[in-house]
């Protein structure tokens, strides 16, 4: 059987001083069958020219580059649309995955492929997270379990929009830093929803999960992510668009009886 090739999908924006690390982890994945491509999302300083200067001489790795500012789910659609991978991994700019990270995440598709037949899945991994302060701590994902069928649908779409407890018993996050899908899977979604500037991943595995999405994961931290603060991520933009994801997934609130969110986000 040919082996699938995979994209990986690099955003970067103001990353000079860890985009080379972040690439130097793409290239050390053990798995032979990949492409990298990197989108540079208008940066406002030299990481573009540092991307040039490491990708010489490299054919496997091609670079687009944003002519405005756009935004990250954004430049993950620029990814989608120019993927010639089977599958597409996403990578931060500012993290680092093991080198098995592909392997593995790829014989857990298509082991559970095999098992449960055609259906949109998406796998995640755990991940080991480093703060300014030096501690670490590790993030779970959900569907590690080999043995059952993983969360998917609306129960699924639930379980993220308010926390409803699901069969399995599973919880943990669903970072794109760490997660690989099939580039069908990203296209027949329509992608990230580029109006939403923060929780874009979030909206993103809603629409999966109503779409009948499965999500599986792996309780390896294959990713260590630099936890960074940024403008944008604060406790009121966070609030902003936890309301335009209640308010865009409201007729599926209403029929969970659930119409009632208040602008906090809270019931």
């Amino acid at each position: 059987m040919e082996q699938p090739k995979i994209t990986i999908g690099i955003t970067s924006y103001n990353s000079a001083d860890t985009i080379g690390a972040a690439i130097s982890s793409a290239l050390e994945q053990t798995y032979s069958d990949f492409e990298i491509l990197i989108v540079d999302d208008k940066s406002q300083e030299n990481s573009l020219e540092i991307i040039r200067k490491t990708i010489e001489d490299r054919p496997s790795i091609r670079l687009i580059a944003h002519e405005e500012n756009k935004g990250v789910a954004a430049s993950r659609n620029t990814i989608i649309n120019h993927a010639n991978g089977d599958l597409i991994a996403f990578f931060d700019d500012d993290d680092i995955s093991d080198p098995l990270r592909l392997q593995k995440q790829l014989s857990r598709i298509l082991s559970y492929e095999e098992n449960q037949g055609e259906t949109l899945t998406i796998c995640h991994s755990a991940r080991l997270q480093k703060y300014p302060d030096g501690k670490t701590r590790i993030a779970p994902t959900m569907g590690c379990s080999t043995s059952k069928i993983a969360p998917h649908g609306e129960d699924m779409a639930a379980h993220i929009l308010y926390n409803k407890t699901i069969h399995s018993g599973d919880h943990g996050s669903l970072a794109t830093c760490s997660q690989m899908a099939r580039t069908s899977t990203y296209k027949t979604l329509g992608g990230f929803d580029e109006t939403f500037k923060r929780m874009e991943d979030t909206e993103f595995n809603v629409r999966l999960a109503l779409a009948g999405g499965h999500f599986l994961g792996i309780d390896e931290a294959l990713v260590t992510q630099t936890m960074t603060l940024a403008n944008d991520k604060n406790i009121e933009m966070e609030r902003v668009y936890a309301i335009k994801l209640y308010e865009k997934h409201q007729d599926f609130l209403d029929k969970c009886r659930r119409g009632n969110f208040d602008k906090t986000g809270h019931i």
